[in-house]
Parts: C-alpha cells; structure tokens; sequence
C-alpha cells in the first residue's frame, strides 16, 4: 500500500538494480525509497536517483545529500549516529569521498525502521487524498490493461479491417481509378 502507481515501483526497483544493488535486496530498497518519498511529500525518482547515485559510486558525497535536502531528506543526523562524527567532521568526511555507500544504506535503513523518521512513510501517505487518487489511478491503469489483454484478439482483428481499408484508399488515390470491385469492398469494409 503505497501513494505511488505500481509502474512507478517497477521502474524504481529496475533502476535500483541497474545502480547496483543485489536483486535480493532491490525490493526492500525499493519500500525503503517509497517510505522516505512518502514521508517527504518528494518525487520517487529523484529519490531514487540520489539513492541510486550513491550506491552507484559506492560513496555518500555532498552532490546527493544536496539531491535529498533539496527534497526535505536529511539523512546526515543517522550518518553522525552511525559514524559518530558531528556536523562539520562528516561534511568534510563526505566532501573527501570517505562515508561509503554501506554507511549510506544503513542510515536509510535506520531511518525508515521502526522509530526512524521515514517509518512506514509510504504506507500513512497511501491514506492522504493524494494516495487514494494514486491507488484509483493504478487500478484503472490495471483494468485497462487487463480489458486490452481480453479484447487483444477482436482489436487486432479491427486494426487490420481498418488498415486494408486505408491501403487501398491509398492506392486507388495514387493510381487515380476506383474500380466498381474497389467501391464493393470498400463498402463493404466500411
């Protein structure tokens, strides 16, 4: 249960993947990601781009905590918790390239459990306005889907009626005649 539509989780966890994290791991990063958007009201795929960036570099610099303070993210009090350096010893440790992504992914981890920050971000969100518009969104996405997968054979079978009927319109324009066979099936056909 989540604010966001299940295509964009899908396209989240293909990129969390593609930024490296083990496919063991991809859909718990991925809750973790929509926990954190949930909470901060934020984009998920800026979220998940900051978040991927670090994984992706294997360390937490100041470009992607900029990325998610821009977006109301501050993860930097879990990291001085984790690393035990205070506010201008870790902007310092993070601008020399030395809190690695393993630091990084357990203050995301810290932060969206229990008594975290982000606990459950996704899930309280789903029950705003916005999350229950979302969640209608999906499911008209689904439905529409699974009408077209139903009604694949008929549709199908209607596009090319209507493509033969545009080739030979086409035809008899370029070639300048209708015939009196052309005008029947065209007739029939329409």
């Amino acid at each position: 249960v989540t604010p966001f539509k299940s295509s964009e989780l899908i396209e989240v966890t293909k990129r969390m993947k593609a930024f490296g994290f083990e496919t063991e791991e991809v859909v718990d990063i991925t809750k973790r990601i929509a926990d954190i958007a949930g909470t901060a009201g934020a984009d998920i795929e800026g979220v998940a781009l900051a978040i991927g960036k670090v994984q992706a570099k294997n360390k937490f610099m100041q470009e992607e905590n900029i990325m998610l303070l821009e977006k109301g993210i501050n993860v930097t009090k879990v990291l001085e918790e984790i690393t035990g350096m205070n506010g201008e010893t870790l902007a310092k440790a993070m601008s020399k390239g030395e809190i690695g992504a393993d630091k990084f992914v357990e203050a995301i981890v810290r932060a969206t459990s229990k008594n975290g920050e982000f606990f459950e971000g996704a899930s309280k969100q789903s029950d705003t306005l916005a999350g229950k518009f979302s969640t209608l969104q999906d499911g008209i996405e689904t439905l529409a889907q699974n009408v077209g997968e139903k009604l694949e054979p008929a549709l199908k079978s209607a596009l090319d009626i209507a493509i033969n009927l545009v080739n030979r319109i086409n035809q008899a324009i370029v070639s300048g005649t209708i015939t009196d066979t052309d005008k029947k099936a065209l007739q029939k056909q329409a």
